[in-house]
């Protein structure tokens, strides 16, 4: 590999390390100048991107690693119809979703829609978010992702991000009544709570969470500091 190329390709994952995602994507389309068929760096800006919120730009860029690898790299074709999806491609995004399945029956998306849609609420593109969250429903809806209480708990939880409150609360309650020794419950019912900023409800609610075995799910004890300096 060209040694300059190597030295930005090191100096962008320190910036990603430390969340400096607008230098990080500048480094990595440096890398795309000296080699335009460098996948990681297409890879990563793509990433990069999306964790910035900015769907459109990071499909051009997962469909350029997607297509250098012969379409062959799922994880990254995965982020790509994630984008499609956010972006209001629907047909292009379940071809490609097809393309996937053909490829390797047993390979899903879906953790990966969830992902992305997580990243989208975080920076408040919820019309996106929300679509994702709608894919997920639609074209997973027997996967083994649901399987887990903690995705409906993700899911809620960018529902009540979007302000989509009635429907978040009634998934809310609806786990809560098929998890009742889980801590999903709780917690989903806490993002539910801030959505309608009652804090001082969602913090008791986080608090009974992390009790519940919900320390293991970091964001809830970042949410609980939050809510403590908040109620």
């Amino acid at each position: 590999m060209n040694e300059t190329l190597s030295e930005k390709l090191n100096r962008a994952r320190l910036l990603k390390r430390h969340f400096k995602l607008p230098e990080t994507i500048a480094v990595l389309k440096e890398c795309l100048q000296i080699d335009p068929d460098c996948l990681i760096a297409a890879a990563q800006a793509g990433l990069c991107l999306l964790l910035s919120g900015k769907a459109q730009e990071a499909e051009l860029f997962f469909q350029k690693a997607f297509d250098g690898s012969g379409k062959k790299d799922l994880p990254v074709g995965a982020y790509l119809a994630a984008c499609m999806t956010a972006s209001d491609k629907d047909n292009e995004a379940e071809n490609l979703l097809k393309t996937l399945h053909d490829k390797q029956p047993d390979f899903s998306a879906a953790s990966t829609y969830m992902l992305a849609a997580e990243m989208l609420a975080e920076k408040k593109q919820y019309e996106q978010a929300v679509r994702l969250i709608n894919a997920l429903s639609v074209h997973f809806g027997g996967d083994a992702f649901f399987t887990q209480p903690v995705n409906h708990y993700r899911m809620i939880r960018v529902l009540s991000l979007a302000g989509l409150i009635d429907i978040a609360e009634q998934l809310a309650e609806a786990l809560k009544q098929k998890t009742p020794d889980g801590w999903e419950g709780s917690a989903a019912e806490a993002s539910v709570a801030m959505a309608k900023k009652e804090y001082e409800k969602a913090y008791t609610l986080t608090v009974r969470a992390l009790q519940s075995g919900g320390a293991s799910y970091p964001l809830l004890a970042a949410q609980q500091h939050w809510l403590a300096l908040n109620k």
